[in-house]
């Protein structure tokens, strides 16, 4: 330990001007995003591995608020409050105990960088590390964050702020953002590229939701042979950057029925209005995510997505979510996203891979709980057969992690060797807000290892059962694994026997199809939905729940294509465990304290050093004198 921290403390002189010249060399900021609808509050942002820096311009010559939420509401919140009065800029580090004035913070975490102000704007430039191990501040990493921002036309009475600024009235917000992203490399494009559009055309917004979900179908080219999709930019109606969230791109798993004329505006999704065989497209690869914040999408060099070729349907759907908070009327949109191909192939088709729950009406989640874990994982059997089958193993270089209102927590790990360890996560999970995550590693998958997808519900104000389905209102737990070399599965997934999930609520015998409770006599000719309704659910039951799902055995789905596909589609297996590593505690008094040992020992020998060298230098000039 004393010599890998002495060596680390070494080192960091030399990392210190490496860094300072990196940043004297920055051009301006990687991130942006435009938090409100109306286009007022611009915030952009870069970070490294230690810190972040925002700039904040807001249309406003008063004061100006940017807070970290925990789910989007004042209570919990990390903030910071700056303004600039009389060619001065100033900046106050807060939290919120509650709705109301938030606090100043005894540790002042946030730094000004500079400030300025003109007739219209105010521009506050302001850093803060990353981890502050401040019990009053949120850690930024790579979960999803809650954004929430404010401003008020004038400055605080008094020039420090002690008396706190005044209230914000409705300029206010919140906002769904990943402020960590892992970057990929910019590579340059082939010189014979071609582009299409698939943007939605001047969608009317409806003035009483908050949230709409719009879908629209699209043909794509047609082409002669396959191509390689290899960058995908946003194409944003001018003025919508705040109405326009986030947008999926389902390439269809055949043609649908129902082709609507091209100046079709589409349709609201998961309503009736929307054609039934539409639904379909659902469970086809996806071919894009993009959300607020995400910017152009390049693909590594080696890597490009295909189309044209023997898979390719030609059609895509769009689900584009659009972000109204203030219900604000007489909005339009045509955004959606430019796709720049080539026949220039690239080295390796990129695969996408379903890995979850199986979705459907056994995937129970119980009412009135803060926490309720579901996992499913994909069938190693399955797995390594087609993996064998490729001849090669397959590399993870990015994913979609999805359900849907409820989850807070998602994970997507690995078990190999009997140990488990993390591929993807978040903890703060937002349902509106899903877009490709690039991994910082690719992650390779060989035979006989296991995938394993957890989620965590929050029920609290649910006071019927959540069944697992394809409508919002119901859930899912799923990953989309952007990999390649492209091979022949689909979807991996599993789900509890269902014996054992109505064994717990009292069921002793049952016909499946169509459903009819035999016994015990109380329940008889109950519907599936009464049996699992007319159970009294507890906050212990709903964790006794889920345990006794775990120790069960699961149903596995194994869905491909290929000489795999000799697979057998349905199998059986209890659920793999590993042993898992607690993850390392930056705050942690015993590892801030390891090294201080080490370091102690360094500045006494830097001390002896320089104290030997001050003696050798003075004789040396004593002896020049005499």
């Amino acid at each position: 330990m004393a010599k890998l921290c002495s060596s680390s403390n070494l080192l960091t002189f030399t990392i210190v001007f490496a860094i300072l010249a990196r940043l004297g060399n920055a051009n301006g900021f990687t991130h942006h995003e435009t938090l409100d609808e109306a286009g007022k509050y611009n915030l952009f942002w870069k970070f490294d591995e230690e810190k972040i820096e925002f700039e904040a311009q807001v249309q406003t010559t008063g004061w100006v608020g940017l807070g970290l939420s925990p789910n989007g509401g004042m209570p919990g919140s990390d903030i910071v409050i700056g303004w600039v009065k009389d060619g001065k800029a100033h900046l106050t580090d807060r939290y919120a105990e509650a709705n109301a004035q938030p606090a100043v913070d005894e540790s002042q975490d946030w730094e000004l960088v500079s400030g300025n102000e003109n007739g219209t704007h105010t521009v506050l430039r302001f850093n803060r590390k990353l981890t502050t191990c401040d019990s009053k501040d949120r850690v930024i990493n790579k979960d999803t964050m809650r954004v929430i921002w404010a401003w008020h036309d004038e400055d605080p009475e008094e020039a420090s702020g002690g008396a706190g600024p005044g209230y914000h009235s409705s300029n206010r917000g919140a906002r769904s953002s990943i402020l960590i992203t892992q970057a990929v490399p910019e590579t340059s494009l082939p010189d014979n590229t071609y582009t299409f559009n698939l943007t939605m055309r001047n969608v009317s917004i409806p003035s009483n939701l908050h949230t709409v979900y719009w879908c629209r179908l699209f043909k794509l080219p047609t082409l002669d042979r396959k191509h390689h999709i290899v960058k995908m930019e946003p194409v944003i109606t001018s003025g919508n950057d705040g109405l326009v969230h986030h947008l999926l791109a389902y390439k269809c798993k055949r043609n649908p029925d129902t082709i609507v004329p091209e100046d079709h505006q589409g349709h609201n999704c998961y309503t009736p209005n929307m054609p039934m065989d539409w639904r379909e497209c659902y469970e086809g690869s996806l071919i894009a995510a993009w959300a607020i914040g995400s910017g152009d999408i390049t693909y590594p060099e080696h890597l490009g997505y295909p189309i044209g070729d023997d898979d390719d349907s030609g059609y895509v759907l769009i689900e584009m979510h659009y972000d109204n908070p203030q219900v604000l009327p007489g909005l339009y949109d045509s955004s959606g996203l430019r796709f720049i191909y080539t026949p220039e192939l690239r080295d390796n088709d990129i695969g996408i891979m379903e890995v979850g729950m199986r979705v459907g009406k056994h995937h129970v989640i119980p009412p009135g709980q803060d926490s309720f874990i579901t996992s499913a994982f994909c069938d190693p059997r399955c797995l390594s057969q087609y993996i064998e089958d490729l001849g090669q193993p397959i590399k993870i270089f990015a994913n979609v992690l999805h359900s849907h209102l409820l989850g807070v927590q998602l994970s997507l790990r690995l078990i190999r060797d009997g140990v488990e360890t993390d591929i993807s996560r978040d903890d703060n999970y937002d349902f509106n807000l899903q877009f490709v995550r690039t991994l910082g590693e690719e992650v390779t998958i060989y035979p006989g290892d296991t995938l394993v997808m957890e989620c965590n519900y929050r029920t609290a104000h649910k006071d019927n059962v959540v069944y697992g389905g394809l409508g919002t209102p119901e859930e899912m737990c799923m990953d989309f694994l952007f990999y390649y070399p492209k091979f022949n599965l689909h979807n991996c997934d599993s789900s509890p026997q269902l014996s054992r999930t109505l064994s717990f609520v009292g069921v002793e015998d049952y016909n499946l199809d169509p459903f009819q409770v035999l016994a015990p006599p109380s329940m008889v000719n109950k519907s599936y939905e009464e049996v699992m309704e007319g159970f009294q659910w507890t906050d212990e039951r709903a964790q006794q729940f889920s345990s006794h799902l775990m120790d069960g055995n699961f149903t596995t789905y194994c869905f491909g294509k290929g000489n795999s596909s000799t697979l057998p589609s349905t199998g059986e297996m209890p659920f793999p465990r590993g042993t898992r590593a607690p993850p390392p505690d930056p705050c942690s008094r015993t590892a801030s304290s390891a090294c201080r040992p080490a370091l102690a020992a360094l500045h006494v020998w830097a001390a002896a050093f320089m104290a030997l060298s001050c003696k050798v230098l003075h004789s040396y000039y004593i002896q020049i004198l005499d």
